[in-house]
């Protein structure tokens, strides 16, 4: 029941919105959180199958570029395709190593590197979202 009060709030806020919401940009970008979760419960759970299940999830996601595109009409200096070919690569770059350092054991790099990853999201929303 608060599963479905909360999609409510959520659907009726996101179409309230100013501005104009790209339904492939939101699935990219829910498809990425939801990755860093599984990621996450997998760390929490201390299992290597749900680990490598979100990193596959990220994965499949950093390919679509065009969902991380967003018009910045007032910096026109600034070359958003650029930009989001040089994070996504980042990004995927990280979460192997993320991978590899859990197969290999190595947790607490394991860990390092989800924040790392965590935190060039948080970076790009910053840049691009002007949070």
């Amino acid at each position: 029941m608060k599963k479905i009060l909360l999609m409510s709030v959520l659907v009726s806020g996101m179409l309230f919105a100013e501005g104009t919401v790209n339904p492939s940009q939101m699935k990219t970008m829910q498809s990425l959180e939801e990755g860093m979760a599984t990621v996450q419960k997998g760390f929490l759970y201390n299992n290597e199958n749900v680990v490598e299940k979100g990193i596959k999830e990220i994965k499949e996601r950093l390919t679509d570029v065009d969902s991380f595109l967003i018009k910045n009409e007032e910096d026109k200096k600034f070359n958003a395709p650029a930009y989001a070919a040089t994070e996504t690569a980042a990004i995927a770059k990280l979460v192997d190593e993320m991978g590899e350092a859990y197969k290999d054991g190595k947790k607490e790099e394991a860990l390092e590197a989800y924040s790392k990853t965590l935190s060039r999201c948080v970076v790009c929303h910053k840049v691009i979202r002007k949070w």
